[in-house]
């Protein structure tokens, strides 16, 4: 196959995650329709959860969209420190069937999919990959060769970020949003109430509940404002905003509407839109609210501020808090007594025919194909296959004396990655920050297979005593002792941040000082 082959147009998409049709979902199944309506044939690969199931919403959007769809069974990370190499590789066969029978030209997934990658280098088909938010820390570690070796993202910011990381080829192509979609708005020209929007699925790096904080100081000081969250809102961070809903009495002004399919009627009756995010990286949020013509407040998160100027096409915050939203909406309020909300929305919505209709997108993205397809046949690329791999990972266990209780290890490639990081340290001293069920899966970890590493106790601010036999002590005392690694094995993602501000204050590195047991893009 040739670089001119791109001609046959035949590409197919991988999602992520079966029950999420979160934004990188949206994105890659509007990627699709553009390139469908472009000439290209258009295939979509819908994960299936271990009961054969997925969310009905993808075959809701695949029909709306009239995309030809396929199922099947993969498994992908968000970060490389959570690569489940070891379901890769029992599931990469499935892949390889699937794409022996469809041979697409490109194949363009989202997230980290090695199974995927790992098909794509058996069959030699070019593998671009969309994935955004990560830690640039995450690559002070140098992991194995597994990933693809094309990238895109949706700001400058974290094209830059994994590009330079791994050293791959990347670029920015923006969110797409279909203008057709827009709805005539219907506002009540005399309503005493600014009826405010936020979208996204509850959990801390959305920071909603910052965004409920702020409308209760809007009540305190007088501003009559309603607040409409949409998204999924079944976890512990959702009980969370609604408990705090409720201790303060804002049910009257505070509204969950769950996930909804029909976010056009929201925008329609929104009189502003509120994202609070402290971890993204360029929202298609902030895109559709611009496309509805509705003003936007936004924390300056990543890629934001590259398109999002603060007093010209929407508002940026100073910070992530519920005071800096606050400080945002009282000059959202000045730009309504001055009369100037009209230009300002109509700046932002130039902005949007500027960057994201989906001829301006459609165009980007083929022209990023080609060039995928000319330097993916232009050059000899050395890459690691399935053998290599499992020989890797073989001798990796075999050389630690690990029995068969490996298997149970879920972080096998983190544990692959950070225990010789730590083994080659002269001080092999090692604290466990968390002692509770985290810290009894890493200390079962470095039990079975850090043979060279001194384990000297626990960490916890609540805990003191013994645990597992080793003491608990401070995080003063443990800054006392020196200590040459330390893993954090705490689940809240609050917590974990704090520890983690706290080790860099000490000097600490992640990825080379300290390593978390779970791993997310929880800041940037």
């Amino acid at each position: 196959m040739g670089a001119n082959e791109i001609e046959s147009k035949k590409i197919i998409y991988f999602l992520d995650f079966p029950s999420d049709i979160g934004g990188s979902n949206k994105v890659l199944l509007t990627q699709a329709y553009i390139m469908r309506q472009r000439g290209y044939q258009v295939k979509v690969v819908i994960p299936n959860d271990k009961k054969g199931e997925h969310s009905e919403e993808y075959d809701r959007i695949c029909s709306e969209y009239a995309l030809e769809y396929l199922t099947a069974n993969y498994t992908v990370a968000t970060c490389m420190e959570e690569i489940d190499i070891m379901a890769a590789l029992e599931e990469y066969q499935i892949i390889v069937a699937l794409l022996r029978e469809n041979f697409p030209t490109v194949i363009h997934s989202a997230q980290l999919n090695i199974a995927v990658e790992l098909a794509a280098r058996e069959l030699g088909i070019p593998h671009l990959m969309n994935i955004y938010q990560t830690d640039e820390q995450m690559f002070c570690i140098d992991w194995l060769d597994v990933y693809p070796q094309y990238h895109s993202a949706d700001s400058f910011f974290m094209s830059e970020r994994w590009g330079k990381g791994l050293g791959i080829l990347s670029k920015c192509i923006r969110v797409a949003y279909d203008s057709n979609k827009v709805y005539e708005r219907n506002r009540h020209n005399k309503r005493t109430n600014i009826h405010i929007l936020s979208s996204g699925v509850l959990c801390e790096r959305k920071n909603q509940l910052e965004c409920i904080q702020f409308v209760l100081r809007c009540r305190e000081n007088g501003y009559a404002v309603k607040l409409t969250i949409i998204g999924n809102d079944q976890g512990l961070y959702g009980s969370q905003c609604k408990k705090y809903v409720e201790e303060n009495g804002l049910q009257d002004i505070v509204q969950f509407r769950g996930f909804v399919s029909n976010v056009e009627d929201y925008y329609a009756d929104a009189d502003l839109f509120i994202l609070a995010s402290r971890v993204e990286s360029y929202p298609g949020v902030i895109v559709e609210s611009m496309a509805n013509r509705i003003p936007v407040i936004s924390t300056p998160i990543a890629g934001v501020p590259e398109l999002l100027r603060d007093g010209e096409n929407g508002f940026l915050t100073d910070g992530y808090t519920a005071e800096n939203i606050y400080d945002a909406f009282l000059r959202y309020l000045r730009y309504l007594q001055l009369n100037r909300i009209d230009s300002l929305v109509e700046n932002a919505y130039r902005t949007y025919l500027q960057h994201h209709t989906f001829q301006k997108v459609g165009e980007e993205l083929e022209r990023y194909y080609r060039v995928i397809m000319d330097d993916f046949y232009s050059k000899k690329r050395s890459c690691l296959d399935v053998n290599d791999i499992k020989w890797k990972l073989e001798h990796f266990i075999f050389e630690r004396g690990i029995d068969s209780d490996w298997q149970k290890m879920s972080k096998l490639w983190l544990l692959y990655h950070i225990l010789p990081i730590m083994e080659q340290k002269d001080n092999k001293k090692l604290m466990i920050w968390g002692a509770g069920f985290w810290g009894h899966e890493v200390f079962d970890w470095i039990r079975l297979a850090g043979r060279q590493i001194e384990l000297m106790g626990f960490v916890d601010s609540y805990k003191r005593g013994d645990y597992l036999g080793f003491p608990i002590i401070s995080s003063e005392e443990a800054f006392r002792n020196e200590c040459g690694t330390f893993i954090i094995a705490v689940d809240d993602v609050k917590s974990r941040l704090i520890i983690m501000d706290d080790l860099d204050w000490h000097g600490k590195v992640r990825n080379r000082d300290y390593f978390l047991a779970l791993n997310a893009p929880i800041r940037l």
